[in-house]
């Protein structure tokens, strides 16, 4: 339980599979104006201050602490018993500043040359020159100090070692909240490489992090191979293949020791958690995971540029001096080596092809491991990470600490305090829509299960959901391979199911997705076209297979014509942005990742509607001005659809993460250049439903803005003219829409994926119900009515496991009920019938674009226009 500097303010914390003296961390969401300085508090446990390391992950506008992120050693119980444990956590205010950690702390130094950082456990050492580290146990009666040194190896294609050419090392601290010292420590290290063929600027970098806590003997290190450069995408395909991708045959941390293990017993490993731990008899002896395991894992998902499956091995094969001696489906393997270190690398199965090679002094973690004739080609603007974990204590099982799911979370009434729409405060654990969503996790078709279906596994693959609802026409037994790329944003989805029913199993799906959308999903280049840089790749192309394309929508071998309007290639646009389900995952987990993402997302996207400052991107903006989807330039107007939609929320994520007040200015903007409280709906032809339904999108992102000034207390003009622009579509819904599946013959496709779509009508009428003061029962009837309708439907439909389908019911489900049981904390004004007309619609087309060239031309520059120019001539 935490409390503040009022003792009245009491927050549970309950801790769920938790190991005894295992490390947790957990967020807190913190109500405005409650705490301050979070050094006037502190962290107790049945009535004991304990040690906990406390970092601040976001704010309010008046400084108070929004988020909080913590981090403790899990008390041991009084029973003894380490399952299921339910601990009484306090937050108080501190009384007594001579206060002193009983843990012995971090001693940690830095200079230009090197880092250590040491503690009882062990003396870490960094060296900054080409980040090679050191980790020397603590000699105890037990093992000696004798020092384990480590580096990464990195091979191209011609099994030349790539040298560095240059390194950097920064670090970050979180304060003790007993007496401000180093609580948790992490050092990231960027390290750039020069190839043989590239000796200047190859764009291949890696980034290591060492996670450091002073509670623990456990070190975590995360590794990041990269490649800045820019695909080529011929024609608009991204296929493997590309002639931008690094082609490499190794990537590896290689583990070192002055003793030499041959023949003795201080060696020993297990090929996963349950199986016996075994000394090998012969050295080197590998164990190296091929590919999956499961039953299609030889699945077409895994082609590679060539259009082969490039393994033939199921599962993993044991080696001994060359010689197989046992083979197996999936391994999660632990060493235990000299002086009791303890060493994992996560998802060594999923994230196949990985190896761990045991030589006499030496212990290779081939995180992309050498294989005879083959190579890893790694994509313009991909990323692939890799987290090993080192168990500093001479025990076995030590490195399972990090790998284990220790988790912890706050009452569900807690998260009301954050400006994050989860909806949750009135949830209905036992709904309707509830228990479709649960097929989520208890059907045959649950999201686990789908990865076994496409065998969405090994690096590039693991954490995507299988996109089967493009499966509905494929006439055979095949594997259809579609990957669904964060559509209608499943991270958020998942997350909020696992605030209301603590099931793990929905983190670990928001985890495994997270980090992969993190790495491969975001285009992370600065030299292709800005409206590409950074962003969001599509989904698999509709009702097409990704063939070579890998997460990347379009493939040449794809073909034309698929479905109306089908572009047949292209590149990351907006109308597919989705950053709120990331905001959450870094407030939950203090991923810095996580908020760089968001971060990239909100600037990509903002380029993809305002442009540049080139005046041949004007011209082109001139010819397009028409294009529906595209902001007009010379008016200022925005389309009313999906884009425009996530845009603004890119915007609202990061000012939720940033609390920087212009953001919610442009949002102002954006909404004021998109609609009119008292504009002609019957304009807007909303009756097309194939081209304009995602105005509700649209109205939703309207009402997530509302929500935030309303928490912020800023009740003023702006605040009332997006009001009553949510109040002017709402009434024309309420009269107008209906079930889209009532009309079929005017849907391309009629299927219940429209079903699920309705849930955003009840969202946008029951918000409108709100703040018409909850006066208009028309409105909330009509949302219900949806709402119900939805969930009636989709329960007698063959296709309601389909991801789509879930996933927007995830991201719809709540507010309907959220909207008729919140309390009103104020009376809104009502509506204001005399709004004045938008700035500039009098103005002649001529002088909007002469002026917008004007514009243009004060800020001309030669270079600029050039390089736009070599971008898309290229």
């Amino acid at each position: 339980m935490i409390t503040y500097a009022n003792s009245a303010d009491r927050i549970p914390i309950n801790l769920t599979n938790t190991p005894l003296d295992g490390m947790v961390k957990t967020s807190v969401p913190l109500a405005k104006g409650l705490l301050y300085d979070i050094h006037q508090s502190l962290l107790m446990a049945n009535g004991q201050v304990i040690d906990c390391g406390a970092k601040v992950l976001a704010t309010w506008p008046d400084k108070s602490v929004k988020w909080l992120h913590l981090s403790f050693t899990a008390p041991s119980s009084d029973d003894g018993e380490s399952d299921d444990d339910e601990l009484t956590l306090t937050l108080e205010k501190k009384a007594d500043a001579n206060l002193i950690s009983r843990l012995s702390g971090f001693h940690y130094e830095s200079n230009n040359s090197q880092t250590t950082v040491s503690n009882s456990h062990y003396t870490f050492t960094l060296n900054h020159e080409n980040g090679q580290f050191s980790i020397t146990p603590s000699a105890n009666e037990n093992c000696d100090a004798n020092p384990i040194t480590g580096e990464l190896t990195l091979l191209d294609a011609s099994e030349q070692e790539c040298a560095i050419s240059s390194c950097r090392v920064s670090s970050i601290t979180t304060p003790n909240l007993l007496d401000a010292s180093i609580f948790t420590l992490s050092l990231q290290v960027m390290v750039n490489y020069k190839t043989a063929v590239n000796v200047s600027k190859s764009g291949i970098s890696s980034r290591f992090e060492f996670h450091f806590d002073s509670a623990q003997s456990d070190i975590q290190l995360d590794i990041t191979l990269h490649n800045s450069k820019a695909a080529v995408h011929t024609g608009g395909s991204w296929d493997l293949g590309d002639p931008n991708s690094f082609q490499f045959s190794e990537f590896s941390l290689s583990l070192h020791s002055s003793e030499d293990l041959q023949g003795t017993s201080s060696l020993s490993y297990q090929l996963d958690r349950n199986a016996h731990w075994q000394t090998p008899q012969e050295l080197p002896t590998s164990i190296f995971q091929h590919s999956s395991g499961g039953k299609n894992w030889q699945s077409p998902v895994h082609l590679d540029h060539q259009q082969k499956i490039p393994f033939d091995v199921k599962g993993y094969i044991v080696e001994q001096q060359g010689k197989q001696i046992f083979s197996g489906e999936r391994a999660a393997p632990q060493i235990s080596w000299v002086n009791g270190l303890n060493l994992a690398v996560a998802d060594f199965w999923q994230k196949f092809p990985s190896a761990i090679t045991i030589y006499p002094q030496t212990i290779c973690l081939g995180l992309f491991p050498k294989q005879d004739n083959k190579q890893y080609e790694l994509q313009g603007g991909e990323k692939s990470t890799h987290s090993i974990y080192f168990g500093v204590k001479n025990a076995p099982n030590g490195a399972y600490f990090f790998t284990d799911g220790n988790y912890a979370k706050p009452h569900i009434s807690q998260y009301a305090h954050t400006d994050i729409p989860l909806y949750t405060e009135f949830q209905q654990v036992n709904g309707e829509l509830q228990s479709l969503i649960n097929n989520g996790l208890h059907s045959q078709r649950n999201f686990f299960e789908k990865r076994e279906m496409l065998d969405e596994y090994g690096w590039r693959n693991f954490g995507d959901i299988y996109a089967d609802h493009e499966t509905a026409e494929h006439q055979d037994d095949s594997i259809f391979v579609s990957h669904y790329n964060n559509q209608y944003d499943p991270i958020y989805g998942f997350l909020r199911q696992f605030i209301l029913s603590n099931d793990q199993q929905w983190f670990t799906l928001a985890d495994d997705l997270a980090k992969h959308v993190m790495d491969i999903d975001i285009y992370h280049t600065k030299d292709d076209k800005d409206e590409y840089n950074g962003g969001l790749f599509w989904h698999t192309d509709h009702y097409l297979q990704a063939f070579t394309s890998s997460h990347r929508s379009y493939s040449k071998h794809q073909g034309k014509g698929a479905y109306q309007d089908h572009a047949g290639g292209g590149g990351p646009g907006g109308q597919h942005c989705y950053t709120s389900g990331l905001t959450l995952y870094y407030l939950l987990t203090g991923n810095q990742r996580a908020k760089e993402a968001v971060l990239t997302l909100t600037n990509w996207i903002t380029y993809v509607y305002e442009g540049g400052n080139t005046c041949f991107e004007l011209l082109l903006a001139l010819k397009n001005r028409h294009v529906p989807g595209l902001k007009n330039h010379f008016n200022g107007q925005y389309p009313l659809d999906r884009g425009t939609a996530n845009y603004i929320n890119a915007l609202l994520d990061s000012y939720v993460l940033t609390t920087d007040d212009t953001l919610l200015r442009r949002v102002e903007h954006i909404i004021q250049h998109t609609v009119h409280p008292n504009e002609d709906i019957t304009l807007r032809n909303l009756e097309n439903i194939e081209e304009t339904w995602f105005y509700t999108v649209f109205l939703q992102s309207v009402v997530r803005y509302l929500d935030i000034k309303r928490a912020n207390n800023e009740l003023n003009q702006e605040f009332y003219y997006a009001r009553d622009c949510l109040m002017h579509f709402a009434h024309w819904m309420h009269n107008h829409e209906y079930m889209y599946l009532d009309k079929p013959d005017i849907l391309e496709y009629p299927n219940d994926t429209w079903t699920a779509q309705d849930l955003r009508k009840a969202h946008v009428l029951s918000a409108a119900y709100y703040y018409a003061n909850k006066t208009d029962n028309a409105l909330l009837e009509k949302a219900k009515y949806f709402e119900h309708e939805v969930a009636t439907r989709l329960a007698l439909s063959d296709t309601k496991t389909y991801t789509r389908i879930m996933v927007l019911l995830m991201q719809n489900d709540g507010p309907t009920h959220y909207y008729e049981n919140l309390p009103l904390e104020q009376t809104f004004v009502t509506v204001n019938p005399n709004w004045a007309k938008p700035k500039g619609e009098s103005n002649s087309v001529i002088g909007q674009v002469f002026t917008a060239f004007c514009k243009r031309l004060l800020a001309l520059s030669i270079s600029n226009e050039v390089n736009w120019l070599k971008k898309r001539l290229g």
